[in-house]
């Protein structure tokens, strides 16, 4: 199966607004270290929704850093000191030996979350964080990334076997299923996720839900997670309607994985 890079998306003017401070800053902090800089997620997927969605960012750098100059990236980052127009920013920063090469557990540098609508988290070990957010976001950033600082992101991502994405697909459905069962986020993260095992394609939540609906003889649970997720009224998710299709998501990961 091939793949492609998608079009460019319009980027929000705060999202491009915002997106450019944290590059400067973070220019300032790394100077030649600092080999790319990227706005990813919702951002550069075109999906991005004022006051519910992220901005996420990845940044790649040299070499290995001391921790003084993550913790100053840290504090210039700071919601209190740069204001982000979303719900909050999701940062991370990655040393170049961990993504030239496809990794199953990709090792960051640093995990950052701030922001007004988020839980404050600064992490610097990677084995603190669930190995498949990683995994999907860089594959992601492979073909749909925005450029800040530095080459198209496929220059500095290496490519992850289909296989270790489909594992960590499966991974995120398992997480979603457990953590928030009968969310409108697990409905639609298993829209997505069916997608990409289908095509290899990735979008947005709001795309994958559209494809999925046209599969579905009955799209009821669907439209009723996206009746929630927009606080429009509307039924419940009925939990056997949401494991059911959580169930027919991981069939199609495990049959693409064959």
């Amino acid at each position: 199966m091939s793949y492609t890079q998608e079009p460019e998306v319009h980027v929000a003017s705060e999202v491009a607004r915002y997106a450019g401070e944290v590059a400067s800053r973070l220019r300032a902090l790394l100077g030649d270290e600092l080999l790319g800089a990227y706005l990813i997620g919702s951002g550069s997927l075109g999906g991005y929704e004022p006051g519910r969605s992220d901005i996420d960012i990845i940044a790649i750098c040299a070499h290995r850093q001391e921790v003084r100059v993550k913790q100053a990236i840290a504090e210039a980052l700071d919601h209190r000191v740069l204001a982000c127009p979303a719900r909050g920013l999701e940062f991370v920063l990655y040393p170049r030996d961990a993504v030239s090469t496809p990794s199953r557990s990709p090792r960051f540098e640093m995990n950052f979350n701030t922001g007004a609508g988020m839980s404050y988290r600064l992490s610097f070990d990677p084995g603190e964080d669930a190995a498949h957010w990683f995994v999907i976001d860089l594959d992601i950033a492979r073909g749909h990334a925005v450029p800040l600082v530095g080459p198209p992101a496929s220059e500095l991502l290496a490519a992850a076997p289909r296989a270790w994405v489909l594992e960590a697909v499966r991974d995120s459905l398992t997480w979603h299923a457990r953590e928030e069962p009968v969310s409108p986020n697990n409905v639609l993260n298993a829209c997505r996720a069916w997608r990409y095992a289908e095509e290899g394609r990735w979008g947005t939540k709001a795309a994958g839900a559209t494809w999925a609906r046209a599969r579905l003889e009955d799209p009821s649970l669907i439209d009723a997670a996206i009746a929630k997720r927009n606080g429009q009224p509307g039924p419940g998710l009925e939990p056997e309607a949401v494991r059911a299709l959580v169930q027919r998501v991981l069939d199609a990961v495990e049959r693409a994985s064959r």
